[in-house]
């Protein structure tokens, strides 16, 4: 009887490994397909943001997070001094960056 139930679990446990292994193959593609299609586009424009905050400079028109429209007027290495409307000026951190006024 113990040698029915060894033998009968012998193929099952290869087989078992062997639908592993299918289902990993099945899973590649997708892991590439989320890493193409959603991780690296983030990362570019991750990167391309890092950029846009490292080369600010005075006079810039910019948008804030908030959605403020300003100019900048002073530039220092973590704030900005910008100018919202006439005369009126604020310190913000230059992390708050969401683009450049292309207009």
């Amino acid at each position: 009887m113990w040698n029915d139930i060894a033998y009968a679990a012998g193929p099952q446990a290869a087989r078992g490994m062997g639908d592993l292994f299918n289902s990993l193959f099945l899973f590649l593609p997708l892991i590439a397909i989320f890493y193409f299609m959603i991780f690296r586009p983030q990362q570019k424009q991750r990167k391309a943001l890092q950029e846009l905050l490292a080369n600010l400079k005075k006079g810039d028109s910019i948008v804030t997070r908030g959605g403020i429209e300003a100019i900048i007027d002073k530039v220092e290495e973590k704030r900005l001094r910008i100018e919202v409307a006439n005369g009126v000026r604020m310190w913000m951190h230059r992390d708050y960056v969401d683009r450049l006024d292309t207009k």
